[in-house]
Formats: structure tokens, C-alpha cells, sequence
């Protein structure tokens, strides 16, 4: 994975939680893609991706969650997010055409 990201994952029964820090953008976003694929089971129920240490996320991290979303939704599994108060990424989803759909998964 690009230096630009880190990403940390464990599982916890049906839950998979994916710590991710640094960027997502087109550099970071397929290997961030791949590794999250790689860790979702056929006995997961719940993915939880934390961005609260995520610095900044372009259109192609927008795209990557709502396709996880959809396919996790195929495949009858949640998504939720995970956002620091007040952070950037928030103001990125807000402005995003249906960002609001990913912000409540932030709940």
C-alpha cells in the first residue's frame, strides 16, 4: 500500500474493523479496496470503517464507499462509519450528491 495510508483491520466475531489513517485518494484507494475485500468473511455481518485519522479524501474515496456499501447491501451486511467531529472528510461527504446517505451510516 502507498506510504499515503495506513490501514489496520480486526475482526471481532461478525465485525470487521478497518482503522484507516492518512489519505484516500486515487493513489491509496485500490490497495485500501483490495485489503478491505480481503478481510470481509462470509460470517461477517458488520463492516465498521474508522476515518477519524483519515487527512483528506478525494472523489475516489467518496466512490469507494458508497460500491462498499451497495455491495455489503447485496450481501446483506451493514456498513458504518466511524468520522472525528469536525473533521474535513465530513465537509467532503456533505458535498458530495448523497453524501447524506454516507453521513447517516456515521450515526
Amino acid at each position: 500500500m502507498p506510504e499515503l495510508a495506513d490501514l489496520a483491520i480486526e475482526h471481532d466475531g461478525g465485525e470487521v474493523l478497518a482503522r484507516l489513517r492518512g489519505e484516500l485518494d486515487m493513489e491509496t484507494v485500490d490497495a485500501v479496496r483490495a485489503r478491505l475485500s480481503e478481510a470481509i468473511g462470509s460470517a461477517t455481518t458488520t463492516l465498521i470503517v474508522d476515518l477519524s485519522e483519515v487527512t483528506f479524501m478525494d472523489s475516489s474515496g467518496v466512490e469507494l464507499l458508497f460500491r462498499l456499501r451497495g455491495e455489503l447491501a447485496v450481501r446483506q451486511m451493514q456498513l458504518r462509519l466511524i468520522l472525528a467531529p469536525g473533521a474535513l472528510i465530513r465537509r467532503t461527504l456533505e458535498v458530495t450528491d448523497g453524501g447524506s446517505e454516507l453521513l447517516a451510516l456515521a450515526g
